[in-house]
């Protein structure tokens, strides 16, 4: 697979995390090159943004000053 960010060697990715005295299990993809991790929540929630900026017509944040 290869990565999104940088389309580096992305390598399957298994391991534990440990979040406030509870471990659970994780899958996902890491690229070898610039470090990028996804799994299924990343995707997920990418998919759920992806659907409300075609709803909303916004194709991109405002910062700063650009803000309205």
């Amino acid at each position: 697979m290869n990565c999104l960010r940088c389309n580096g060697l992305a390598v399957s990715d298994d391991s534990i995390s440990v979040q406030t005295g509870s471990s659970s299990n994780f899958h996902g993809w890491r690229c070898v090159n610039c470090g990028m991790v996804v799994d299924d929540v990343i995707n997920h929630n990418r998919q759920v943004v992806s659907r409300q900026r075609v709803s909303t017509g916004s194709e991109r944040r405002r910062y700063g000053s650009e803000a309205a």
